[in-house]
């Protein structure tokens, strides 16, 4: 398990639990105490945990409307990302609806999107991260599919997101996914998100998965399309090649980096 796994996993169990033990800690991810002690370290430089006597908690946030999941992962691979998202905010045309998924990579898109001035740009997203920072701005027409609120994911979710897509036309999605297999397979770990990746590619003229390096050879739970079906492959460096001869699958898809 690496570092940045294994501090997820400290949040989750802070979540589930309130206060943790370092020994408790150390036992179940089998690792030193010393370790646990670096790992809860940084997370409080990051202003995620806390220090309590003998363990650790969740540092509450006044006024994050984003659970701290999702701020944990926005810090992942921030830099990758960020490439990524300058990349594909380069493809964004005017005039034009495009949808924006709920991922962390995609926010920072919209977030660079912003920044742009557009002209007649409709957006149309699942994340209610995204819908809270366009408040911050009028220059993009930004319309929430609905359903139900997951904020520990960043999501909205259920059969009215589904519905709200299906009677839609996209001119260009960004997406985003927990891994991608040897196979080509695009993986999630979340149903919902899942079943709205599946959607909205029935419902678009073109889709972009963003999706940096690390995850590469990496499965989530869930297939939620294939990375043959996507117009672009946006990442932050180029594809190994021994992904590229094994999965066979991105031969008609065009790669940036």
């Amino acid at each position: 398990m690496i570092p940045e796994q294994r501090r997820s996993r400290i949040i989750v169990k802070l979540r589930e639990q309130g206060i943790c033990s370092i020994d408790g800690l150390a036992k179940e991810l089998e690792v030193s105490r010393i370790t646990i002690q670096r790992d809860i370290n940084l997370l409080v430089i990051q202003g995620l945990a806390q220090k309590v006597h003998g363990g650790v908690q969740l540092k509450e946030k006044e006024g994050d409307p984003i659970e701290s999941r999702f701020s944990l992962r926005l810090k992942q691979n921030y830099d990758k990302k960020l490439k990524i998202a300058k990349t594909a905010a380069g493809l964004v045309k005017d005039s034009s609806i495009i949808f924006l998924d709920s991922s962390t990579t995609v926010f920072i898109l919209a977030k660079e999107l912003f920044n742009m001035a557009y002209l007649d740009l409709t957006m149309i997203t699942s994340s209610p991260a995204i819908i809270f920072e366009g408040m911050k701005q009028n220059k993009v027409r930004i319309i929430a599919t609905g359903g139900e609120l997951r904020s520990d994911f960043n999501m909205f979710s259920g059969s009215w997101v589904l519905d709200f897509l299906e009677k839609v036309n996209i001119n260009s999605a960004f997406i985003s996914a927990a891994g991608i297999s040897p196979e080509g397979h695009i993986t999630s770990n979340n149903r919902d998100l899942a079943n709205t990746i599946r959607a909205v590619f029935k419902r678009s003229v073109e889709v972009n998965l963003l999706a940096d390096s690390d995850k590469f050879y990496r499965s989530g739970m869930l297939d939620a399309g294939l990375v043959k079906d996507c117009t672009r492959l946006i990442t932050d460096k180029k594809i190994n090649g021994g992904f590229m001869k094994e999965s066979k699958a991105l031969k008609d898809t065009e790669i940036i980096y």
